[in-house]
């Protein structure tokens, strides 16, 4: 089984007048890149991919560092297209994201559906997985499109899925077929 860990970015730094896929990582986030580092390390992951938004590029890049490896940027890794969606309350975000998860076909928030996003994020993440030739990696990426691919490839609610997901967060799937391997890796982590 070639492991494939799909990282979700560190927090970001929140600002209702910067478009989110422009964010950068806030202070915790920057700090808390220190612990997915000793999770990829653990887990022997030597390539490493990354969206091409700066919450992500951030994440991997600080982990990147401590790990002594280079971060690979690609296409298509990016969260759904949510231009033109605004900036809500997290009630009306948790709402659209329901909608989104629920009415695959159709596009309820940005410019994307669901369906499409699915596409493309699994193009991008199985292009990552054949150039890494076997080797395990790790892809620093989104909630929304993470979730999209698991739960399309496991038996899981999306939006469930998609709430359990912390800042950072990461799964272990099959890079052949994406079934998960294990549960959801949060920060912190829980005790055991």
């Amino acid at each position: 089984m070639q492991k494939l860990l799909l990282i979700k970015h560190a927090p970001p730094r929140i600002d209702p007048a910067v478009s989110s896929p422009r964010w950068t990582l806030s202070d915790a986030g920057r700090e808390r890149c220190g612990w997915l580092a000793g999770e990829m390390k653990a887990h022997g992951v030597t390539r490493l991919f990354a969206s091409l938004e700066p919450k992500a590029l951030e994440t991997a890049a600080l982990a990147a560092t401590r790990l002594g490896l280079a971060v690979e940027p690609r296409a298509g890794l990016e969260e759904n297209d949510r231009t033109g969606f605004g900036f809500g309350t997290e009630d009306e975000l948790r709402a659209a994201i329901r909608a989104f998860f629920d009415r695959p076909s159709e596009i309820v928030m940005g410019r994307q559906s669901a369906d499409t996003a699915y596409a493309r994020y699994r193009a991008a993440v199985a292009g990552c997985a054949a150039s890494a030739a076997g080797a395990p990696l790790a892809i620093v990426t989104h909630g929304t499109v993470l979730t999209l691919l698991t739960s399309r490839h496991n038996t899981l609610d999306p939006f469930d899925f998609w709430a359990s997901l912390r800042l950072p967060s990461y799964i272990v799937l099959d890079a052949a077929n994406f079934r998960l391997d294990g549960p959801v890796h949060n920060y912190p982590p829980d005790p055991p």
